[in-house]
């Protein structure tokens, strides 16, 4: 007869608890990913990272500000997020150098 804790699935094996994440390294990827979906996000005139995208959905504006004066406007898509907007800026920017 085989052992309980040989074939039960609940029980993890030492290989396998190897590969496990440990839970502040996890917590350190959840923190760059919300950061990286909200900001700030670097400014394409000063290169510092204070470039803040504001979404007004009641206007249907959105406008990205940098604390060194720069300002643009961007067209509303309900479906974008703000790193969405920031990519957007870029590829305008990209686009007319």
């Amino acid at each position: 007869m085989i052992p309980k804790h040989t074939w039960d699935s609940t029980i993890m094996s030492p290989r396998k608890a190897r590969h496990q994440v440990p839970e502040w390294v996890a917590q350190s990827i959840r923190d760059k990913r919300k950061k990286l979906l909200h900001g700030p996000y670097d400014c394409p005139k000063c290169k510092m990272n204070k470039l803040r995208i504001q979404v007004n959905k009641e206007r249907k504006e959105v406008i990205a500000i940098c604390s060194c004066g720069v300002e643009y406007s961007l067209k509303y898509i309900p479906a974008f997020e703000a790193i969405d907007y920031y990519n957007k800026l870029m590829d305008q920017i990209n686009k007319k150098k």
